[in-house]
């Protein structure tokens, strides 16, 4: 008699669900044991984004290449800061270059404790918050968020009411970020001083209109000494000085200091003169400009067809010179306050061995010079007055090759016409703010770091009214995760049938 053996065998479907669960959690343990390794030993990155938009510089695969100690970033962001995502992003890619770099991020909303003992080690105010700082031990350099941004506006569009938003266009983490481990690795400071005794703006002021703090807070996180010095009497320019700023004097200089910035220059240093719209007439400083190819009359300019709220001038022609054609490619605005002629000589009237200079910044073909003052208020004279592209800023170099430093072989001397256009209050323009860079940059000998520009940016935006944003979250929420329960539901319900 043949025996009856059931048609299924008892525990065969939990011995099934058992082997399918230990595959999928092998798989997903080797999954993750692959990616720990990848992310800790795996340095090779590659970015496929169609116009490589993450792409590092050799300048910042140089500099990072020269890191011999440990440098720790501290990120002091929230992150749910708009750009804690780009600099996130871009310092994996510098981390991954470099193992030296220790990044630590900070999101002071969520961890305040952690944030307090940051802002303790740095000596930073509690108001100081979105900052990379760089720290190498002996230094720090830090970058703040108003500098990470580059902006696309058009001021006339702001002025008509046409757009009502200043956009975010371009990211300069990079440019920012090698610079601050360039300084860091330098060995030795650079010395720099503001001239005073003639009634110039202070580097200790914070008058938003005169004050030139941040100007001084600029250089400070250049990796510059920032000092201030009188040239008369028997007092000596230092010998480790490499700069000199004179911004918007208003008492004339005596020969002998006239004499004393001649030597400086002649013996390759760097001199920023900006002047002020209440200085005198001819000085012996304009006679120091003569030989230096540049000439700044007492007199002003103006363009009517570029200006805004209390600015008395927009410009937008850029030189193609090494201090702005940057500017000129990021389609930039510089406001002036007051701003005077400054140009340069012609080649006639300089020796063969004269200084090379060149015009940096001029107003609009809608320019115009006013030479006749008016209750202390320029005015257009007619028949004197020219009209046109006005000079305003320029920049002149002297010694070997042009544009190539040799040492201290090379005195370089940039004038601008408006003792404003680096004050406090012109400093919320970043265009502004990048012309005093760029400037600095040429003045001592580091523009090989103004070949990184800012990486775009592409925001996109959706607006949705309250009833479409509820609807959109429950439908993400409710509808979809709930669809697939019942779907599963309904094939479960077939099977078991």
């Amino acid at each position: 008699m043949m025996s009856t053996r059931p048609s299924f065998v008892p525990g065969r479907r939990y011995r099934v669900a058992l082997n399918v669960a230990v595959a999928v959690l092998s798989l997903l343990v080797i999954l993750a044991t692959v990616n720990h390794l990848a992310s800790v030993h795996l340095r090779w990155r590659r970015d496929l984004s169609t116009f490589q938009d993450f792409e590092l510089s050799p300048l910042t695969r140089q500099v990072l290449a020269g890191i011999t100690n440990e440098v720790k970033v501290t990120v002091l962001f929230p992150r749910d800061s708009d750009l804690y995502g780009h600099i996130d992003t871009m310092l994996r890619e510098y981390s991954g270059l470099q193992p030296r770099l220790k990044v630590r991020k900070v999101d002071y909303v969520s961890d305040p404790a952690t944030a307090l003992l940051v802002r303790a080690g740095y000596k930073l105010g509690q108001e100081e918050v979105n900052l990379v700082l760089f720290d190498n031990g002996s230094q720090y350099v830090r970058v703040a968020e108003a500098e990470l941004s580059a902006y696309d506006t058009n001021l006339n569009d702001l002025m008509s009411g046409k757009q009502r938003e200043i956009r975010r266009s371009g990211f300069k983490g990079e440019m920012l970020f090698t610079s601050a481990l360039a300084n860091l690795a330098m060995t030795n400071r650079v010395s720099a001083a503001f001239v005073i005794g003639h009634d110039e703006h202070r580097p200790d002021s914070e008058d938003q209109l005169y004050g030139q703090s941040n100007l001084a807070k600029l250089l400070a996180s250049k990796s510059v000494t920032v000092s201030t010095l009188r040239l008369d009497g028997t007092n000596a320019i230092p010998p480790e000085c490499q700069l000199l700023l004179i911004t918007g004097p208003t008492q004339p200089f005596l020969p002998a200091e006239v004499e004393r910035l001649g030597r400086f220059l002649a013996g390759g240093g760097r001199v920023l003169l900006t002047l002020n719209a209440s200085a005198p007439g001819w000085t012996p400083l304009d006679d120091l400009l003569n030989t230096w190819g540049m000439i700044a009359p007492p007199i002003y300019a103006a363009d009517a067809d570029h200006t805004l709220g209390g600015f008395s001038l927009v410009a937008t022609n850029f030189a193609s010179h090494p201090v702005t054609l940057p500017l000129a490619r990021k389609d930039s605005r510089l406001l002036f306050q007051r701003p005077r002629v400054v140009g340069t000589l012609s080649a006639g009237m300089l020796p063969a061995d004269a200084p090379k200079a060149q015009v940096l910044v001029t107003t609009g073909p809608g320019g115009v010079t006013k030479s006749d003052l008016r209750g202390g208020i320029p005015a257009f004279r007619p028949g004197l007055d020219k009209t046109g592209e006005i000079p305003l800023a320029a920049a002149a170099e002297k010694g070997g090759v042009a544009g190539v430093a040799v040492g201290r072989g090379n005195g370089r001397l940039v004038v601008v016409g408006d003792s404003m256009v680096f004050g406090n209050a012109a400093f919320n323009n970043q265009g502004n703010v990048d012309f005093a860079e760029l400037t600095f940059a040429w003045l001592l000998d580091r523009t090989q770091l103004l070949a990184i520009g800012p990486k775009p940016i592409r925001e996109y935006r959706l607006y949705l009214t309250p009833r479409q944003g509820r609807t959109v979250k429950w439908t993400l929420l409710g509808f979809l995760p709930g669809s697939v329960v019942a779907l599963g539901f309904v094939v479960w319900s077939r099977r078991r049938s």
